[in-house]
Parts: C-alpha cells; sequence; structure tokens
C-alpha cells in the first residue's frame, strides 16, 4: 500500500465514525448507582410521588424503600410468602400496594412500613397493579385472567372485569382516569371504562403474549411490550397502530414513558443473561443507543421529575441512571 494512501485511510475512517455517532446520537444516560441487597431477582420498581424513595419487590418475597438519592436502604418489608412482582404508589404517597405470587394484594403504610390491609380475592398470582390517578381506586391484574377493582381507602372489592383469556400481565390508567388499559398473555390489550365496568375495546397486538402496557402522559398514545420483542404503539381513541419498534432480543418485560411525555423507554434480555433499555423519541420513535444491565430488564421506572430512571434485573441488582427528557445524559 502506498504511504500516501495512509492519511486519505485514516480520514475516511474518522469520517465514518462521525457520521456514525451523528446518526446514533449522544450516549442516552450516565449510571448513577446499582442498588444490591435484595437475595433474589427484582420484579417491580416505582418511584414514590415525591421522588425522594424507590420501592423495589423481589422473588426474596420482600419489597425495599431506599433513598432515591443515596441508594441508602431506609425499610424492608416483610408479609408476603412469595415473589412480590408488582408495586405501586398511592398518588399521594401514603401507601403502597404490592402484588404476589402468593395471590395477595397488601397494602402498606409508607412511613412506618406496616401493613394496612390484605386484599384477597384472585386466584391466581398477582401480576399487576395500579392506582386510579386520584386514588380512589386500586386495579389489579391476575394469573387468573381477571382483573379486579379495589376501593383503595377500605380493601372492599368493587367489581372483577372478566375477558381476557389467560394471564393479565399489566395494568395501567389513562392519565384522564377514564380508561383502563390491561395487557394479557392472550396476544391482546383490552381497554375499559373504569366507571362503568365496561370493556370499550380489544387491540390485538399481533406480536405474541402482551408482557406490559403504558399511557403517554398526554394520554394520546398506548404502549405495550410484546414476547416477539416489539413495541406497539397504538392511539387509545382510535385503537390505530401509531408505531411497531423493533430491535428487542427477547420479551420486552416493562415500558415506560418519562414524565414529560418526549421519552419512551423498555427493557428486555434473558433469564441467566444480561439485558438491555431501549430508550426512544416518543414522537418520532427514533432509537438512541441501548443501555446496558448486568440481568435481564424485569422493570423499569422513571422518578417524577424524569432526569432519573430505574431498571430491575434478574441478576439482583437495580441500575439508576441519569436521564434528561431528551433521553441524552445530564
Amino acid at each position: 500500500m502506498s504511504v500516501h494512501l495512509v492519511p486519505l485511510l485514516v480520514r475516511r475512517r474518522w469520517v465514518a465514525v462521525a457520521a456514525f455517532l451523528w446518526l446514533a446520537g449522544p450516549a442516552p444516560a450516565r449510571e448513577l448507582l446499582t442498588l444490591r441487597g435484595h437475595n433474589d431477582w427484582i420484579g417491580c420498581v416505582a418511584f414514590a410521588p415525591d421522588g425522594k424513595t424507590l420501592a423495589t419487590g423481589s422473588a426474596d418475597n420482600t419489597v425495599k424503600l431506599w433513598d432515591a438519592a443515596s441508594g441508602q436502604e431506609r425499610l424492608t418489608l416483610r408479609g408476603h410468602r412469595d415473589t412480590v412482582c408488582a408495586l405501586a404508589f398511592a398518588p399521594d404517597g401514603k401507601a403502597l400496594a404490592t402484588g404476589s405470587y402468593d395471590q395477595v394484594v397488601k397494602l402498606w403504610d409508607t412511613a412506618t412500613g406496616r401493613e394496612r390491609n390484605a386484599l384477597n380475592g384472585h386466584r391466581g398470582s398477582v401480576l399487576a397493579v395500579a392506582f386510579s390517578p386520584d386514588g380512589k381506586t386500586l386495579a389489579t391484574g391476575s394469573l387468573d385472567g381477571t382483573v379486579k377493582l379495589w376501593d383503595a381507602a377500605t380493601g372492599q372489592e368493587q367489581a372483577t372485569l372478566r375477558g381476557h383469556k389467560t394471564w393479565v400481565n399489566g395494568v395501567a390508567f389513562a392519565p384522564d382516569g377514564k380508561l383502563l388499559a390491561t395487557a394479557s398473555s392472550d396476544g391482546t390489550v383490552k381497554l375499559w371504562d373504569p366507571a362503568q365496568r365496561l370493556e370499550k375495546a380489544t387491540i390485538n397486538a399481533n406480536s405474541g403474549e402482551v408482557r406490559s402496557v403504558a399511557f403517554a402522559p398526554d394520554g394520546k398514545s398506548l404502549a405495550a411490550g410484546t414476547r416477539s420483542g416489539a413495541v406497539k404503539v397504538w392511539d387509545p381513541s382510535t385503537q390505530l397502530e401509531q408505531a411497531t419498534l423493533r430491535g428487542h432480543a427477547g420479551d420486552v418485560w416493562s415500558v415506560a414513558y418519562a414524565p414529560g411525555g418526549k421519552v419512551l423507554v423498555s427493557g428486555d434480555g434473558d433469564w441467566n443473561g444480561p439485558g438491555e433499555v431501549r430508550v426512544w423519541d416518543a414522537k418520532t420513535f427514533q432509537q438512541r443507543l441501548p443501555l446496558q444491565h448486568s440481568g435481564e430488564v424485569v422493570c423499569l421506572a422513571f422518578a417524577p421529575d424524569g432526569k432519573t430512571l430505574a431498571a430491575g434485573g434478574r441478576d439482583r441488582t437495580v441500575k439508576l441512571w441519569s436521564l434528561t427528557e431528551s433521553g441524552e445524559s445530564k
């Protein structure tokens, strides 16, 4: 090779690298903390409404409350007899709902860590929980194929929604509380009127089992993670598909929107291997570079200010990243 060609080739390589970085965009996040303390895989994560506390549920049958800024463990909640795979804070932050493989939903006082109530009624593992925006209703989804609505204050069962043919893996209220979305292993997402307790629509995902579901903050988009590795996005008012996002190699166990609505994240992985979080522009559906987790990503949650993303893995750790509303590093 002529020595005169070397500078030209070097320049071309630098141009190619620069073009790649420009297309990919800046690194989407900076890792802040890795939380360790659970003795088995992490099934669920959620930030308190004030953003100061992070709750995690695990296959070690416990729930832990952490200082979200320092990563220090505050409390360990014990009472479930099996894996804790679902949790949600009440809108006022004073109560925490947890769902478990033991078929029980528990309500906890977040200040003291004491159990307030135990809700019995499901005949299968409780896989999903969500409070309505006004905090008055708690929705739960179960392995028994049903969705139950409970009075969040008294723990009394209000209704049982039937229609899914098998497991209900995810539940989510629309921001205005007028719709409830449920995701199922029967390959569908159902939309319900929670006030009337009636089914309004069924969306066929056409991508196998639906693992997770989340509304955008403006209520104009509904995202779902599927077993096929695709993330589906629909307009909930028309049920028309807005996008199919591909790139995941395994099940998309969790999806979440940033509070500002500009970013959508989705998590995947293999049981015994590392996973990743993909960061998407929620409007253009363009993808940023993925975030690498040391375990399969089972659950995701944004802090209320949208600046921190938590991801729980099957390697028993929770990773926290700093993330801006544009999906870029701070």
